[in-house]
């Protein structure tokens, strides 16, 4: 019953279209001048309305749609950075780990080759001695300061 109803509506608005008052109507100055007013004082008044509810949001410090669209776009840049930062640490931890299993791995190399030569005896000459026993590095002593006299 609906669809029947609908129907004869679309019958009755499609004549009426196609009628030559409606076409004359519809093609005049007139109306075409009308619709282009209504259309201006449409977005005239929207202009007008977004700009007294800019400046009662900017009154009442309230964040407006521009304030939220550059809060996200600031948002979205830091976790870019963020996101860029965590890559990096990243890296740098894999970096920090594999310098330690490079120093760990020589550490044992030394030790082997210490207790390989202690196995053998102890090595003759001045050269085997600097092997043995390396030196630990000097480190200044520091000497206190005197206390400038004003």
């Amino acid at each position: 019953m609906l669809n029947r109803l609908k129907d004869m509506a679309a019958k009755q608005v499609g004549k009426v279209l196609a009628s030559e008052a409606t076409m004359k109507v519809l093609s005049s100055a007139e109306l075409r001048q009308v619709v282009v007013a209504a259309i201006n004082l449409r977005a005239g008044a929207r202009e007008a309305l977004e700009a007294r509810v800019k400046e009662l949001a900017a009154a009442l410090e309230l964040a407006t749609r521009e304030d939220m669209a550059t809060l996200r776009r600031s948002m979205r840049d830091m976790e870019d950075h963020l996101a860029d930062l965590h890559e990096q640490l990243d890296q740098a931890q894999q970096e920090l780990a594999a310098s330690k299993a490079a120093e760990e791995a020589t550490k044992a190399a030394a030790a082997e080759m210490l207790a390989a030569k202690g196995r053998e005896g102890p090595p003759e000459g001045p050269a085997a001695e600097s092997a043995a026993a390396p030196e630990a590095p000097k480190v200044a002593e520091k000497k206190p300061r005197k206390a400038k006299q004003a």
